[in-house]
């Protein structure tokens, strides 16, 4: 499946409005843009389903192995969460929302942009320091 061009210009419009005119990469379903957000790092990327989808995630941690208490912890934090789901998979921690493409407005975009952030850069120290891992960004880089 393909995306369509106005559909993928849209997206790209919206995200360059969201980062304040940066430039962006146009090939919004080839590779994710990602955006810095403290310790974390938050990736967009359009996905080429049916309907097409908008997902915005953040690997929280890397080089994490999976354990009973990890995934009852991801658990509980999305018991209390509202729209942005966690997960352990493929090593990572993981923030993630979809959006629909075809429906997408700025506020929409900037909201879960948003939620996937503050919820990376919020949890990801506290899991790390529970659990172990690595942050996207060293809190002692910070600017």
């Amino acid at each position: 499946m393909s995306i369509d061009d106005a559909l993928e210009a849209k997206v790209h419009r919206l995200l360059t409005d969201y980062l304040g005119g940066q430039e962006v990469p146009t090939d919004l379903v080839a590779a994710p843009v990602a955006i810095r957000s403290g310790t974390a790092v938050l990736y967009l990327r359009l996905l080429a389903n049916e309907p097409p989808l908008v997902r915005v995630f953040s690997p929280l941690l890397r080089r994490l192995d999976r354990s009973p208490e990890l995934l009852a912890e991801l658990n509980e934090l999305n018991g209390r969460l509202n729209f942005v789901r966690l997960f352990w998979r493929d090593d990572c921690v993981f923030a993630a929302v979809e959006l629909l493409a075809s429906t997408l407005d700025p506020i929409e975009l900037s909201n879960a942009c948003d939620w996937v952030s503050d919820t990376a850069d919020y949890y990801d120290e506290r899991l790390r320091d529970q659990f172990g891992g690595q942050l996207a960004f060293d809190p002692a880089e910070l600017p």
